[in-house]
C-alpha cells in the first residue's frame, strides 16, 4: 500500500506511511470522525467541530517530528520510529462518544486508556488488533498507549508530548483563540536515562528563550482550561449528556455498545431505545434545544482545601453519594431527581504539564515546577483555582432555585 500526503488545517501536509494508511482505513479508526475532540464545546465555540480523527493524525505527525529531533542525540531505528508513530496514531482509539465528559467529569465509566476490556477490544480483537499482531507490535503499542515510564509512552502522551503539541494548536485554532507556540520547541527534546526530557540549557547555562517557550506552552494550556474546557456552558451540557447516559446504563443499556457509536448516533440510540423514559428524553431534548441546566449553587476553592478534598471524595469519587445528594436536593425543592445534576470535578487541577522533566544549569534534571520560576507557580495556582462544584438545575423549574440553593447550603454547609 502506498504512502499518502494529507493536508491538515493545523499542520499543513502530513505524510502517512503505508501501515498508518491501513490502520486509518479500518472501521474502528473511521469511527473517530464522528467523535468530537471537545465534546459539547461547540455549543460555545461553533467551529469547535474537530474530531478525534484529525487529532489522531496530528498526534502521529507530532510524534514523527519529535523522533526526528531525538535521532540527532540517540539511536531510534526505523522500526521503533514506525511503532511510535502508530502508537501516537492510535492513542485515542479507545475513546467513546463524549469520552472525557463521561469518564473524567462524572466518572460514569473508566478512563479510555484504563478500561482494559475496551483496550482488549480495540487492540486485540478488532481489525486494528489483527494488523498490529501481524506486524509484531501489538504488545508494544498497547504499552505505549496505556502505560507510562518509557520513552515511547513519554513521546506519545507524556507531560509535554505529541498529544499535547497537537491539541494545543488544534483546540486554539478551532475555538478561534489567537494563541500558538513556536515550532522551535521541538529542538528542546532530548533523551536522558531512557526518558524524554526538555533541554533548557546550553553549555551548562540556562537558555532563557527555551524556558520562555516552555512556559508559553503552559500558558496556552491554562487559557484553554479557563476559556474552553471548564466553560460553564460546556460543563452544564456535558453534565446533561452524562446524566442521560448514566440513567440509560441503570436501565439496561450496555457500556459495550458505546464502542461502536459516535456522538450523534449515541443520542439517536438513547432517544429511540428509551422513548418510554421521560427523564432521559427530557435531558436529551433540552440539550438539543440548548435549554441547558442553570447553576443553583456554586462552590469554589475559597471554601478551603480541606473542605474541597472532602467534597471531591464524597461527590466525585462516590457516585452513590452524588446521586443521593441529587435526589435529596430535588426532594427539598419539589423537583424530579433528574432535574438536579451535581457536577464535581476531581483533584486533577494541578497543571500536570508543569511537572515535565527539564535539564537545567549544570546538567541538573528536575520537574519544571521545581525551577523557581514565578510564572509557572502562578499558572499552577490559577489553574487550581478553576475548580468549581456546581449544583445545576432544570431551567423549567428555575423559580425554585432559591429552594435548591438553600437546601444545598443546609446539606453542604456554607457555599459561595
Amino acid at each position: 500500500m502506498a504512502k499518502k500526503l494529507v493536508r491538515d488545517a493545523v499542520h499543513g501536509d502530513i505524510e502517512l506511511g503505508s501501515l498508518e494508511v491501513e490502520l486509518i482505513d479500518t472501521p474502528e479508526f473511521q469511527r473517530l470522525r464522528g467523535i468530537r475532540q471537545l465534546g459539547t464545546a461547540y455549543l460555545v465555540f461553533p467551529s469547535a467541530m474537530h474530531t478525534r480523527f484529525e487529532h489522531s493524525l496530528g498526534t502521529s505527525w507530532m510524534a514523527h517530528r519529535i523522533v526526528e529531533v531525538l535521532r540527532r542525540h540517540c539511536s531510534i531505528d526505523a522500526e521503533a520510529g514506525t511503532r511510535i508513530r502508530v502508537s501516537a496514531l492510535l492513542h485515542d482509539i479507545t475513546h467513546i462518544p463524549f469520552g472525557h465528559t463521561l469518564e473524567d467529569e462524572r466518572r460514569v465509566l473508566p478512563r479510555h486508556d484504563k478500561d482494559y476490556d475496551r483496550v482488549r477490544y480495540f487492540f486485540e480483537t478488532s481489525a486494528i488488533g489483527r494488523i498490529l499482531e501481524r506486524e509484531g507490535m501489538q504488545a508494544a503499542v498497547i504499552s505505549a498507549v496505556t502505560g507510562s515510564g518509557t520513552l515511547e509512552s513519554d513521546i506519545v502522551g507524556g507531560a509535554i508530548s505529541a498529544d499535547l503539541l497537537d491539541y494545543l494548536r488544534r483546540d486554539t485554532y478551532f475555538c478561534g483563540l489567537a494563541q500558538n507556540y513556536d515550532s522551535r520547541i521541538f529542538e528542546s527534546f532530548m533523551v536522558e536515562n531512557g526518558r524524554l526530557v526538555m533541554d533548557l540549557q546550553k553549555g551548562g547555562i540556562l537558555r532563557r528563550d527555551a524556558m520562555s517557550e516552555l512556559v508559553n506552552l503552559l500558558r496556552i494550556r491554562y487559557t484553554l482550561s479557563e476559556r474552553v474546557y471548564f466553560h460553564h456552558t460546556k460543563i452544564a451540557s456535558g453534565a446533561m449528556i452524562s446524566k442521560a447516559v448514566e440513567l440509560a446504563l441503570q436501565s439496561g443499556f450496555a457500556a459495550e455498545e458505546l464502542r461502536t457509536l459516535k456522538d450523534e448516533t449515541l443520542v439517536c440510540v438513547l432517544m429511540d431505545r428509551f422513548a418510554d423514559r421521560p427523564e432521559i428524553v427530557h435531558l436529551l431534548t433540552c440539550l438539543e434545544r440548548r435549554e441547558l441546566y442553570k447553576p443553583a449553587s456554586v462552590m469554589t476553592i475559597d471554601v478551603g482545601e480541606d473542605r474541597r478534598q472532602e467534597i471531591v471524595r464524597r461527590f466525585h469519587e462516590d457516585r452513590s453519594q452524588r446521586e443521593a445528594l441529587e435526589r435529596q436536593l430535588a426532594d427539598c425543592a419539589g423537583l424530579a431527581a433528574h432535574q438536579i445534576i451535581v457536577y464535581c470535578p476531581s483533584f486533577g487541577m494541578s497543571l500536570p504539564e508543569a511537572e515535565v522533566p527539564v535539564r537545567m544549569e549544570a546538567d541538573t534534571v528536575l520537574p519544571l515546577s521545581g525551577s523557581n520560576n514565578d510564572e509557572i507557580r502562578i499558572l499552577k495556582e490559577k489553574h487550581k483555582a478553576l475548580w468549581k462544584f456546581f449544583v445545576l438545575m432544570d431551567r423549567s423549574g428555575i423559580g425554585r432555585r432559591p429552594a435548591v440553593a438553600a437546601a444545598a447550603e443546609s446539606i453542604l454547609g456554607k457555599v459561595n
